[in-house]
């Protein structure tokens, strides 16, 4: 798996349609030298990003804390088992390395942009 860097966002969970609130969207959009499990907001600017997200939007997932099962551990702390995750697409747009939007798959369609890079 190796190290990677997070987005942290409010994403709408398209089933629920409530908010997976402060929901990490684990990303290696960046040069290896750099993954050092930074997190990032919209607004901030990625360092040392790879030049084939820099530009463009970019189609990822997240683990839907909304939706996803959770299972109680050790001392009551909550968590989600792989095989509970569920996962939704959601779509980032990067421009100059800063992190402007991050849209639902739903709303992605409506804005009518073909191109993207695939990262799922």
């Amino acid at each position: 798996m190796g190290m990677f860097n997070s987005i942290y966002a409010d994403l709408l969970c398209p089933i629920k349609k409530e908010l997976s609130k402060n929901t990490e969207v684990q990303i290696k959009w960046q040069d290896y030298r750099v993954r050092a499990l930074t997190h990032y907001r919209i607004g901030d600017v990625l360092e040392e990003i790879e030049d084939e997200y820099d530009n463009t939007w970019i189609r990822t997932d997240f683990i839907c804390n909304v939706c996803s099962k959770h299972t109680k551990g050790w001392k009551g702390m909550e968590y989600i088992k792989t095989e509970d995750q569920s996962r939704h697409k959601i779509f980032v747009k990067i421009e100059d390395g800063k992190i402007c939007e991050i849209l639902s798959e739903e709303d992605f369609g409506k804005i009518g942009v073909k191109n993207f890079v695939d990262y799922l």
